[in-house]
């Protein structure tokens, strides 16, 4: 699946850098992995990244930041620990945050526990005694992830967002860590792109299932864009010999991450389907792959009380003429293709399907 979540009891150091390295990251005391994201009503790709910390310097720019930001600022590293001034800061944050935030600190790295399954350290920034900047770290065996910082917004303008996660890449190298995962990155959506500021970054490569130079990421291998094309290519395949489809986007490929339901609930942002006036209990379903590179033809079916994942004011708020807003299960995989012609010819023949 491209989205997953654990909820583990335990997690040793050596387990964490083994889900760090496949893309994995923490949530609470969950941990998880999506490569697909919604903001608002457009999609885009998440791209996990890591830096090789072995050799790592600063370049000029990132040890003018710290200098100038020492100059100016005391810090502290150490375990983390949540306390009421680290809350007043939190919502402090949030209140001028245009995203969605977890409603308290303590809720976003411990849920609804009270002690942390993760290794866990903090780096506070002070003017004088003041605490203007707060970021937590998880500490694996080989690794450490950053997972989130937060700032005073009067002192927006010294980039202590980014002091913050510098002085955690300096502690992973002093320390003989050999990697830092800064989280993910979002190609066409710039929020995330301070995350690239670090250094020259690796990305997680869905098709290797290995890390390759983000420098060298080009646009047609971002998988949204690539399914996106890809599928587009068989419509035109499609065209040719006269079979009814329409590709339909998909705001509810996360459904894996919410509840507990067994069945595994289809989890690809956009899919073209194939036949669509037929049994609207039954989907004839093909997506693109990037893991495999090849087409998968999916037999889908509805799961019936879709408000026990989605409310339906969320639902009922996407143009259901472009996106697909019945919650999917995933049924037979019917067979791969690489090659959209082919595809098309195959899909023209098929027995009891009326073009």
């Amino acid at each position: 699946m491209f989205a997953k979540k654990h909820y583990p009891d335990t997690l040793l150091p050596h387990e964490l850098d083994e889900l760090l390295a496949r893309g994995w990251y923490r949530m609470g005391q969950t941990i998880f992995t999506t490569h697909f994201l919604c903001f608002g009503q457009e999609f885009y790709s998440a791209i996990w990244v890591r830096l090789d910390l072995q050799g790592y310097r600063f370049r000029k720019s990132l040890r003018k930041i710290i200098r100038r930001n020492k100059e100016a600022f005391n810090y502290k590293i150490q375990p983390a620990e949540i306390t009421e001034e680290k809350e007043k800061l939190y919502q402090k944050y949030r209140t001028s945050f245009s995203g969605m935030l977890a409603p308290s600190l303590k809720e976003s790295l411990l849920d609804t526990e009270d002690t942390s399954i993760y290794n866990t350290y903090e780096v506070q920034i002070f003017v004088d005694d003041r605490l203007v900047a707060l970021s937590f770290f998880d500490l694996g065996k080989n690794s450490l992830s950053s997972i989130t910082g937060i700032y005073d917004p009067d002192f927006r303008k010294f980039s202590l967002g980014l002091f913050t996660m510098l002085l955690e890449v300096e502690y992973g190298r002093e320390n003989g860590y050999r990697y830092f995962y800064p989280g993910y990155v979002v190609p066409g959506y710039d929020r995330f792109d301070y995350k690239l500021r670090i250094g020259e970054v690796h990305y997680y490569d869905l098709t290797t299932k290995g890390w390759l130079p983000y420098a060298q990421l080009q646009k047609e291998l971002i998988p949204m864009t690539r399914m996106r094309e890809k599928l587009q290519d068989l419509a035109a395949a499609l065209n040719k010999v006269n079979v009814p489809h329409k590709i339909l986007m998909y705001p509810l490929f996360e459904a894996n991450l919410f509840g507990f339901w067994m069945a595994t609930c289809l989890d690809f942002p956009v899919f073209l389907w194939c036949y669509p006036s037929n049994n609207p209990e039954e989907y004839l379903l093909i997506v693109y792959d990037p893991r495999v590179t090849a087409y998968r033809v999916l037999n889908c079916s509805q799961f019936d009380d879709i408000q026990f994942y989605f409310r339906e004011s969320y639902t009922k708020s996407f143009d259901q003429d472009v996106f697909f807003m019945e919650l999917l299960v995933m049924g037979k995989d019917l067979g791969r293709a690489t090659d959209a012609v082919e595809l098309a010819q195959l899909l023209s023949r098929l027995p009891g399907r009326v073009g």
